[in-house]
């Protein structure tokens, strides 16, 4: 089977590897542009594009992949099947029907629940127990193509974004080559989603990033899991913004919100209801550490409250 493959950031580069070690003969990869990052602002290749050219793939990185001139490429090659993992632009109906198999997504929730930008994120913040990956036949809407294969994946409540990302990316990749050889084999037919079941998750706002202490402590924890590595939700202690890595809840009270209790391990902090209990933190300017460590070195006293700035 032939295939071109779109994709960009890290969570799509094991989804190209499996591809390329399956036998399967990827024609061409595309990918985002090349954009500037850093201190230097030095334009960084794609984790997608390195992948590629390590396997040998072309690369193609157009800033429109729906122009004329990435459409006539892509068709040129005529591809069986065009496999999409977290590409990064909507695809218009021309190019949806390049391939006679059409084109596979693999979309990182149970579909159609979280719909949308940031599922890995909004299944931690709405305090999902599990979540998944669905592979799905696209189509001109927003993931609401037909769908293949699935896989649940249970989310633990130490689970960050970060940690969910890893194991999908893992099983992501499995589950397209499950896909494939089913769809080879004709024994798979799409199935289409209940549009009265769908609940979405949009794009994480900036917003949505300040944790607000007067909150209980399960949504806290929620947020602040759900936010990293990245983009990370942080407060404030003397001005100075940090991030805030790794948490759970507690059921402990006395604690004023935003209050801080340094522990062996962690750090217990106070908030609406409950107490939270914070064990990794990113100062502004540093690499992350244990709260503890954090503590240590700023020399908290009894009366230092984390605030909104």
């Amino acid at each position: 089977m032939n295939i071109v493959f779109l994709g960009t950031p890290p969570i799509a580069v094991p989804a190209l590897e499996k591809l390329a070690a399956s036998g399967y003969s990827v024609l061409l990869a595309v990918s985002q542009p090349d954009r500037p990052s850093g201190r230097g602002q030095k334009l960084r290749p794609t984790p997608v594009k390195n992948a590629a050219i390590k396997l040998g793939i072309p690369v193609f990185q157009p800033e429109n992949v729906n122009d004329p001139e990435s459409i006539r490429r892509i068709a040129d090659l005529c591809p069986d099947i065009i496999v999409v993992v977290a590409f990064g632009q909507i695809l218009k109906q021309e190019l949806l029907d390049i391939p006679p198999r059409g084109c596979m997504n693999l979309h990182a929730s149970l579909l159609p629940l979280l719909r949308g930008a940031a599922p890995i994120n909004r299944a931690i913040m709405e305090g999902h127990a599990v979540t998944g990956l669905t592979t799905m036949r696209m189509n001109r809407g927003m993931d609401t193509g037909d769908m293949y294969l699935k896989v649940e994946i249970p989310i633990d409540p130490r689970t960050t974004a970060g940690d969910l990302q890893d194991t999908m990316m893992a099983q992501g990749a499995d589950l397209i080559i499950e896909t494939l050889r089913a769809l080879e084999a004709g024994g798979i037919a799409p199935v289409p989603q209940d549009p009265d079941k769908a609940t979405y998750a949009p794009k994480i706002t900036p917003a949505e990033r300040p944790v607000d202490w007067n909150t209980p402590a399960s949504l806290v924890d929620r947020k602040i899991r759900g936010l990293s590595p990245s983009p990370g939700a942080y407060t404030f202690l003397g001005g100075k913004r940090i991030l805030l890595l790794r948490s759970t809840s507690g059921a402990g009270t006395g604690l004023p919100p935003g209050s801080i209790r340094a522990g062996v391990n962690h750090l217990e902090v106070g908030t609406g209801n409950g107490t939270l209990l914070l064990f990794e933190v990113c100062p502004e300017g540093k690499k992350p550490m244990t709260a503890a460590d954090w503590a240590r070195g700023v020399r908290l006293s009894p009366e230092d409250r984390f605030g909104n700035g």
